[in-house]
């Protein structure tokens, strides 16, 4: 919201309204009637305490944490729960949702009897109490995102005001109570990402529902059968129908009457396994949608041929289609017919060996297939081998800007070669495609098959696992590619520093086991360079930039610079002012590299720093750290840089610092010995791991840490306790995880 509109929103709604955060005070509480407030604020009730008595209050809503960092969630101390909900009994809306520790909901929430909205969503709430069954004008309840929660009540038929009821991505929840069938008033009820094996019967007397994300069909003989879909006149949006092959008489998807469900925008189908079926034909052919569907999928199906209304031009409105598993279909449906068709999936169709004219609709040279798709996905073909195009036609696919062919091992026909718009190639697994073109014995393969440099247009090119790729074309890549990704093609000849400088467009480079004959990156070779990942090159012994070359500034747009698993890396070269844009450097396991681009605090723009497991380095910033970072990862669980001096860090001066996670012990030894407090008052979220020796941490040098949110502590084998002195008040995550020790001395205290 534009800040003049936030801020009349304000004004006009003062003092009834009222949004806490950092930066505004609660006052006087007398007249406010509905309170949103930051989560980070609120972990030990604080300021709540003067909501007791408020007999007007109606709105409570926690809001996102206003410090985005790796924090998994927020806390609610113990007790506040129960004490929030005997305070405020006047409640209408209540949200606590993304509160990690509220694993058990008290009993008094049934006294919240005016409460017509609930979110719990994202909490670890295993089970609702039955007192919630008493909240009778709740008329929505969100538990979305609750992963532990097992069971719903049996009389939630008594919520009979609820008219939305979001129990989405609870992945554990195997079962809906049998008294679903009395919230006469629902309209909403989102299923997915849940473990439901059924859904009751009586859910048939939902006719109201205008929002079903998922029906089950059951293989029970007193189970819901297809044929009740027919009871849900009214239902819109999206609408996933699982389990088809639990079927028995095909009629009943006739009965289902999905044509006339119009209102339907997404749709799925969706069979458990594709095993070869005759009757899955049928079913399929009953289950035709209305043609004002948008999106479609169709998953492990067992019939050996597509229906005709899939892929029948009448379905004008359908941007987005994937058929995945279906196994025994040895073609694909003329989906070229599809004049909207946007989006195409397909994948898993092991019996599918060639495409061509029927994939298209036509073989006439006047037709234009496919005039509006703009991605094409086609992974996992184990069969297929030819790719046919139509005789005559300037281009199959006029809008086509993403291809991507992954794990097609067979694939050797002709491939596109006219996609004026293509933006994004991504090839993967496709071994014969690299390795035979027409007997020809030249390697370019991928590239020369498919005229790679004919696409002008191309800006990202994603390359993996192909192991025959020895080289780039010889003319050169597209003049507009800004990407490019190279993952698994060792035998892919590093180009020469002309045809790098070629690549004037070249933003993104990432070679990850590729390229063994890189043996010395020329940093300064691609002029707009703005991100580069160096990842297990084997033979890599330096990064450098020439003198002429630092000059006119080749890194100036460089922002990224990543290196990890390099063993014979040596140096990396920077010279001053020579990046004044780069904002992430990492150097990870990387054995031989023995210092650091000197002085790195002339690295003003740097804001993340990660040097880990490099157990050659003598010294780490003798000259201080780059004054405006924010994220530091440091250290080796070897104990090394014993070398270095934390103190000439200057920790202390880097108030933007918010993140510092220290890896092995001696730099944590360092940190309490020293008297006087290192780390910076900003800091928000500390992480030690690896400190396998320390037995104790002195909290000294913690207490001073007044923003601190988040301490995490994982791998110390040895530590047996948390600070004597305490923990920082603002604490409000401890995360806790190989520390042997350290959980047996809580358990004794029931800490």
């Amino acid at each position: 919201m534009h800040d003049l509109i936030n801020d009349l929103a304000t004004m006009v709604s003062f003092p009834y309204c009222k949004r806490h955060d950092n930066e505004m005070q609660l006052g006087n509480l007398n007249k406010i009637r509905h309170l949103s407030y930051d989560k980070s604020m609120f972990n030990h009730f604080g300021e709540l305490d003067s909501l007791h008595g408020l007999k007007g209050f109606r709105t409570l809503t926690a809001l996102p944490f206003e410090f985005e960092s790796r924090i998994p969630g927020h806390y609610l101390a113990n007790g506040v729960l129960h004490e929030l909900l005997l305070a405020l009994k006047q409640l209408r809306v209540l949200s606590l949702s993304d509160y990690r520790n509220i694993t058990v909901l008290p009993n008094s929430i049934g006294d919240l009897k005016h409460l017509r909205y609930l979110d719990l969503s994202c909490t670890r709430i295993e089970r609702l109490p039955p007192a919630i069954c008493k909240l009778y004008n709740l008329q929505t309840l969100l538990l979305s995102y609750c992963v532990a929660l097992t069971e719903l009540p049996e009389e939630m038929g008594k919520l009979v005001n609820l008219r939305h009821l979001a129990i989405d991505y609870c992945w554990v929840l195997t079962k809906l109570p049998e008294e679903m069938g009395k919230l006469v008033n629902l309209r909403r009820l989102d299923i997915d990402g849940t473990d439901l094996q059924e859904i009751p019967v009586e859910i048939a007397r939902l006719e109201n529902l205008q929002s079903l994300s998922g029906f089950i069909v059951s293989k029970q003989q007193h189970g819901v059968k297809l044929a009740e879909m027919r009871k849900f006149p009214n239902l819109q949006g999206k609408l996933c129908i699982s389990k088809l092959e639990n079927v028995i008489d095909p009629s009943d998807a006739c009965q289902a009457n999905l044509k006339e469900k119009k209102q339907i925008e997404e749709l799925s189908l969706e069979w458990s396994d594709s095993i070869l079926e005759d009757s899955h034909q049928v079913v399929l052919e009953h289950l035709q949608p209305s043609t004002n569907l948008k999106k479609l999928t169709v998953k492990c199906y067992g019939g050996t041929s597509f229906p005709n209304w899939l892929g029948d031009s009448s379905f004008g409105n359908i941007v987005c289609l994937r058929i995945e598993d279906c196994r025994h279909c040895s073609s694909v449906p003329p989906l070229g017919r599809l004049q909207s068709l946007e989006k195409l999936f397909i994948s898993g169709m092991r019996s599918v060996k060639s495409i061509g004219s029927e994939f298209y609709g036509s073989n006439s040279p006047s037709f234009q297939p496919f005039p509006s798709l703009e991605t094409l996905e086609f992974k996992s073909m184990e069969e297929w081998e030819e790719w046919n195009m139509i005789d005559g036609i300037t281009t199959e696919f006029p809008r086509l800007s993403h291809l991507s062919l992954r794990r097609c091992p067979k694939l050797k026909g002709n491939l596109p070669s006219n996609l004026p718009c293509l933006i994004e190639l991504e090839v993967e697994d496709c071994c014969v495609l690299e390795s035979e073109f027409s007997g020809e014995v030249d390697n370019r393969n991928i590239m020369r098959r498919m005229n790679v440099f004919n696409f002008n247009s191309l800006q990202q090119l994603w390359l993996y696992e192909i192991p025959s790729l020895t080289s780039f074309p010889s003319n050169g890549l597209p003049k507009a590619l800004k990407t490019l990704f190279i993952r698994g093609c060792e035998s892919l000849e590093f180009p020469t520093h002309e045809f790098l400088h070629s690549c004037k467009a070249l933003e993104d480079l990432d070679i990850i086991r590729s390229c063994c004959s890189l043996t010395s990156f020329p940093l300064g070779s691609l002029p707009v360079l703005k991100h580069l990942v160096l990842f297990k090159c084997k033979n890599l012994k330096s990064i450098s930039i020439l003198e002429e070359e630092a000059a006119s500034q080749s890194l100036m747009f460089l922002e990224h610079l990543e290196v990890y698993g390099c063993p014979e890396l040596e140096s990396i070269s920077l010279p001053d002012s020579s990046t004044p844009n780069l904002s992430y450097f990492e150097v990870d396991k990387c054995d031989k590299i023995n210092s650091l681009p000197e002085p790195i605090n002339n690295l003003s723009g740097l804001q993340t720093l990660y040097i880990c497991d490099v157990p050659n380095l003598e010294s780490i910033a003798e000259e201080g750290l780059p004054i405006n970072l924010r994220t530091l990862v440091v250290g080796n669980e070897e104990g090394v840089y014993s070398n270095t001096d934390i103190t000439k860090w200057g920790l202390d001066r880097l108030t933007s610092l918010s993140e510092l996670s220290i890896r092995g012990e001696y730099l944590v030894k360092k940190l309490m010995e020293i008297q006087v407090p290192l780390l910076p008052n900003s800091l928000r979220m500390l992480e030690i791991e690896g400190a396998r020796e320390i037995q104790d941490l002195d909290g000294k040098w913690l207490q001073h840490l007044t923003s601190l949110k988040s301490l995490e502590l994982y791998e110390c084998d040895k530590l047996k306790s948390l600070p004597k002195e305490g923990l920082p008040s603002s604490i409000s995550s401890l995360q806790i995880q190989g520390c042997p020790m350290l959980k047996a001395s809580c358990e004794r205290k029931k800490g």
